[in-house]
């Protein structure tokens, strides 16, 4: 099976390694996938990046392989069953820390423990992320199966430094660091974010060889993705 990797951001798709295409975030980044689905017509994409976790049993680093793609309107798309079961399997097998879970796509960073408590709560979701429910829809809408696998970066008890409360995914990182640096009152928050970030790193770069591999190696059996 030909696969198509793609992250959001520069930085996600640096942490996952070679083979991994950046498509940007936002409707943007909608059109961006749909022109490279048009372009290599791959069998599946690989939606891989960070996330916030929203289950409080996870830590930054832990793995979320979704089950499922919510937005927040609660409409919802589902990867191959096959695909998703081999993935769990794989995973298992190496010992990765992961969840089999929801995630839940918003508009704008949930910065703050109540938000992300409230969206527990109301979706059941492990993860929340802005962009793997609209692009798995483009996935659909191309004839794509697509898979999805997130790290958490800021989990349900961390909340956000201001500076990022209000990123729209195409703020610049030296943006955002200078944005923290100017707020003495973020130091802690970003320097907790900082480390949290090379722990998801670390996750993404081993866990997104071994969905892949599944991916390429498995031939799904008309799974059908549902709306």
């Amino acid at each position: 099976m030909s696969l198509l990797i793609v992250a959001p951001t520069t930085r996600e798709a640096r942490a996952i390694g070679s083979g991994c295409q950046v498509t940007g975030t936002g409707e943007a980044g909608g059109r961006a996938l749909a022109s490279l689905l048009q372009e290599q017509k791959p069998d599946t994409v690989l939606i891989a990046g960070l996330c916030g976790g929203l289950d409080p049993s996870l830590g930054p680093g832990h793995l979320i392989l979704a089950r499922e793609a919510m937005n927040e309107a609660g409409e919802a798309l589902q990867p191959p069953a096959m695909t998703l079961q081999n993935a769990r399997r794989a995973l298992r097998n190496e010992g990765s820390r992961f969840v089999c879970s929801r995630l839940v796509t918003v508009a704008s960073p949930v910065a703050t423990r109540t938000a992300k408590r409230d969206l527990w709560n109301e979706h059941g979701a492990a993860g929340v992320d802005m962009e793997t429910a609209a692009f798995a829809r483009v996935a659909v809408e191309h004839g794509v199966d697509w898979m999805a696998l997130r790290a958490v970066i800021d989990p349900a008890a961390m909340e956000l430094p201001a500076p990022l409360r209000d990123w729209n995914g195409e703020s610049s990182e030296i943006g955002m660091a200078a944005g923290i640096a100017l707020r003495p009152n973020a130091w802690l928050a970003g320097g907790r974010l900082a480390i949290a970030l090379r722990s998801a790193g670390r996750a993404l770069r081993a866990a997104a060889p071994i969905v892949a591999r599944v991916v390429r190696d498995t031939v799904p059996l008309g799974d059908d993705l549902l709306a």
